[in-house]
């Protein structure tokens, strides 16, 4: 998931893959790189750090979509991002075609936030 976000992004180099993939960021130091959370203390932060949002990754064969959301809203809470994201990996399909969930509060924040951003 972080690979692939990353890619998207444009955070990753254009042949990143080739070659050493310790090397595959344009900016290592580049706040906006989306990077696996260390767990630090009792509070959970999520998996992935993708500013502005709080991620929390599922691949289970059965979904329970209402818990992956309070999970993610508890952890954006934790991290102290806005938002609350579970990225949900459909089974044996690729990353793309898996789930970005919300609940529609934070749907709405989103909404609101981009307005106010000018979009």
């Amino acid at each position: 998931m972080a690979d692939y976000l990353n890619e998207q992004l444009g955070l990753y180099r254009e042949s990143w893959k080739d070659g050493d993939r310790s090397v595959r960021w344009k900016d290592p130091m580049d706040p906006d790189n989306i990077r696996r959370q260390v767990q630090e203390g009792v509070a959970d932060i999520g998996d992935l750090g993708v500013r502005p949002f709080a991620g929390e990754c599922k691949a289970e064969k059965s979904y329970d979509l209402a818990s992956y959301v309070r999970q993610a809203e508890a952890e954006a809470k934790n991290a102290g991002m806005p938002f609350g994201v579970a990225y949900v990996k459909r089974p044996r399909a690729r990353t793309e075609d898996g789930y970005a969930v919300t609940s529609i509060r934070t749907h709405a924040a989103i909404v609101r936030a981009l307005r106010e951003a000018g979009y």
